[in-house]
């Protein structure tokens, strides 16, 4: 295997350009760092379109797991696997302390058609903040939601600080952004019931009894849930608490709103 030693190597520039927005558009790519979470890749190898696996040896060895990973990945057959020169990995990459070791993928695509017929969904309305949203994710693992709708104006699930975020959460959900609102109607013509968190009720998370199928809407950190989405929600509910704070983390109140449902639900 040959050592990629250039900055200017075209496999570096392409990882390197995933980092923005508009080249993981135009690629259709993404990539998840880490000796965990490349291990998770590998075990779930023929759900995930994996492009190639780039590391750097050196960096890698000094890893804890990372040397079990490197045979592994050495004695792979049907996905190639590039090595970098350690300077060059961290180069193309923009974790301060990088594993060195990383899985190029393509972003998955998934039809709300084929997923209208699931159980709980999380609808996220313009949220911006990364981690915020690696939260979330791994908050519907834990509670098992496994589609996430985001609209429009929220930020980009697979950029590298979000993807890191999740811990390897992100493969374990599918994500779909919609075009417009007229899709929330639609699944509330078969059957779910929209659920919007907002500081401006009195009615709690308590008041749902849970025996439908629900999409759950967190808002946007400073402007909170879109009126549009308020407009057709079918529960507009907030989290009970102390009058010593005013609201919480949009990532700290949908994991308790998620871990509510999960409660009662799961006790069916």
């Amino acid at each position: 295997m040959e050592l990629i030693v250039s900055k200017s190597n075209d496999n570096v520039k392409f990882i390197r350009s995933l980092n923005e927005k508009k080249y993981r558009t135009k690629y259709n790519a993404f990539y998840l760092e880490g000796v965990k979470v490349t291990n998770e890749i590998l075990d779930k190898n023929e759900a995930i379109d994996i492009l190639f696996i780039a590391y750097s040896k050196s960096l890698l060895i000094s890893t804890n797991g990372g040397q079990a990973l490197l045979n592994r990945i050495n004695s792979l057959k049907n996905i190639k696997v590039l090595e970098f020169e350690e300077n060059v990995f961290k180069y193309m990459t923009d974790t301060v302390n990088t594993q060195g070791i990383l899985a190029v993928a393509r972003i998955p695509k998934y039809c709300l058609e084929k997923e209208k017929n699931n159980k709980n969904m999380v609808l996220l309305d313009r949220v911006q903040d990364l981690g915020n949203i690696g939260t979330i994710i791994r908050s519907c693992n834990a509670f098992d939601v496994d589609t996430i709708l985001c609209t429009s104006g929220t930020a980009d699930v697979y950029s590298p600080k979000a993807v890191r975020a999740t811990m390897g959460g992100i493969l374990n959900v599918k994500i779909i952004y919609l075009e417009n609102i007229e899709e929330i109607n639609l699944l509330k013509k078969i059957g779910y019931k929209i659920v919007t968190t907002s500081l401006n009720t009195k009615n709690s998370i308590d008041s749902i009894d849970y025996n439908n199928k629900y999409i759950f809407v967190m808002g946007n950190e400073a402007n909170g849930v879109s009126k549009e989405i308020i407009d057709i929600s079918d529960f507009v509910v907030k989290i009970p608490m102390s009058e010593k704070i005013e609201s919480l983390n949009v990532g700290v109140a949908t994991s308790i709103i998620l871990y509510e449902q999960y409660k009662k639900t799961s006790r069916k």
